[in-house]
């Protein structure tokens, strides 16, 4: 009974540290979600080029999709852009550029993303600001993208 009681204590330490050290991105602590409620979609926040950004996880994006406002790309740049062949299924205009992008202890430099001219009309329905799409491009390269609603952590696993 002792050993069962210690080893609940150490699993709650683990647990409790991972919550004290939200979006570190380690195996051990995973990444800090929230869950947006009208949408019950898992929002996450990055850094972009050095800025702060709030993503909507989404396994069922091929791409990446980040606003032209948050990479400043002026919406002329996506007059002549070409449309993907597949995506999110959000229709707008877009193109392609390269961006920094930073997960918690994770980093993708010089990532190529697709840039989409309207996030607005997500963010209106969300009732919060949100930046881009995190999509399958960079999910896919983990072996296991484990999900832990209780604990509010996203675990992705080499």
């Amino acid at each position: 009974m002792r050993r069962i009681f210690i080893v609940l204590i150490l699993a709650t330490t683990a647990v409790v540290r991972g919550q004290d050290t939200p979006g570190k991105g380690d195996p051990q602590t995973g990444i800090a979600f929230e869950v947006n409620r009208p949408f019950g979609a898992i929002l996450v926040r990055a850094q972009v080029n050095g800025r702060p950004a709030t993503l909507i996880v989404d396994t069922g994006s091929s791409h990446t999709i980040f606003s032209l406002e948050l990479l400043h790309v002026r919406p002329s740049a996506l007059e002549r852009a070409d449309t993907p062949a597949k995506g999110s299924g959000y229709i707008g205009s877009a193109g392609w550029a390269k961006a920094t992008v930073e997960l918690g202890a994770l980093r993708w430099p010089d990532q190529k993303i697709l840039v989409m001219n309207d996030f607005q009309e997500i963010s209106n329905s969300m009732k919060q600001r949100v930046d881009g799409i995190l999509g399958e491009d960079i999910l896919r390269e983990f072996n296991s993208v484990v999900i832990d609603f209780k604990h509010h952590r996203l675990f992705l696993l080499h």
